[in-house]
């Protein structure tokens, strides 16, 4: 091998060495689904996650000054829901190694109410390559709500800014995987809308739940969550809620109980707090509470 040769190979091998990181370096994007069974209209929280491994810092912001963010979200026969693809996502500085992340409910963004199995896929801006990363697609499937256990129809309480008009609070229960969840929907009398879908609790199938309205018409629900602790929720007529709690059995079971004044309380069982440690009774036995007796479908507080 002749000396220009030897120069003419060390020197395209210098520039396959600093092309090929040249190559590589992208942004890293991903998504994803916080489960993969929902029921149509409730909330559908996607996380879209950035991670910079450019070698510099990158401006995120999409061309034209639009978007850097697009979602794609097919059927499971490949066809396009229709939708807003590319949400408000304004311009931002991802530093060299760092995640970003944002998150986003789809069904304010694509019309996502038939029943069926759905794939969404992410797509970021890369303005330094003038091109489009595309995250690995996730799927998800949406599910048609049963017949309500339960309805009540209430008029808005004075106060509010559509005091006297009509709502109706719905409950049903849904089985996902190995559990089975109490949701609440709330209807708009006057149009049929739904203006909320909501899962609460887990629930056992096969005990009664507990549910009134107060005076203020707040919706009450208990229900047995896990084997051994029951769930307390109150929701506001708009939705909100407004109070969770858990009992376990103390020398009776937990029981709703509607005051003459219309106020609603618990009565019964002992409270109990899944975040407190185990406590020690007299004689040194531990009070072991497993996680598993926790109702799902409730964040600690």
């Amino acid at each position: 091998m002749n000396f220009s040769l030897t120069r003419y190979l060390r020197f395209a091998f210098l520039l396959l060495a600093i092309a090929v990181p040249q190559v590589r370096a992208q942004l890293n994007v991903s998504v994803e689904v916080e489960r993969t069974n929902f029921v149509a209209y409730e909330p559908l929280f996607v996380t879209v996650t950035v991670t910079n491994t450019s070698g510099n810092d990158v401006v995120l912001g999409g061309p034209n000054n639009n978007s850097w963010l697009n979602f794609l979200v097919v059927s499971e026969n490949g066809r396009p829901v229709t939708g807003i693809a590319n949400p408000d996502a304004d311009a931002i500085v991802c530093r060299n190694g760092q995640s970003l992340q944002r998150k986003f409910n789809l069904p304010r963004h694509f019309h996502l109410i038939d029943s069926g199995i759905y794939v969404v896929k992410a797509s970021v801006y890369f303005p330094a390559l003038q091109r489009w990363i595309n995250s690995h697609p996730v799927r998800f499937t949406i599910n048609q709500a049963p017949r309500p256990k339960w309805e009540r129809s209430f008029a808005l309480p004075a106060g509010h800014k559509m005091a006297g008009k009509y709502r109706k609070y719905q409950l049903f229960t849904f089985h996902d995987k190995d559990r089975s969840y109490l949701y609440v929907r709330l209807v708009d009398e006057s149009t049929g809308m739904f203006l909320l879908t909501t899962r609460l609790s887990s629930i056992a199938p096969d005990r009664e739940l507990q549910q009134t309205v107060d005076a203020q018409q707040n919706l009450h629900l208990l229900c047995l969550g896990s084997p051994r602790v029951w769930a307390y929720q109150s929701i506001d007529p708009d939705g909100k809620l407004l109070t969770q709690r858990f009992f376990s059995q103390g020398k009776g079971e937990p029981q709703l109980v509607t005051q003459s004044s219309g106020a609603v309380m618990v009565l019964g069982g002992t409270s109990y707090d899944p975040t407190e440690k185990p406590a020690t009774p007299p004689g040194g036995g531990a009070v072991i509470h497993r996680l598993s007796e926790r109702p799902a479908g409730i964040p600690l507080r």
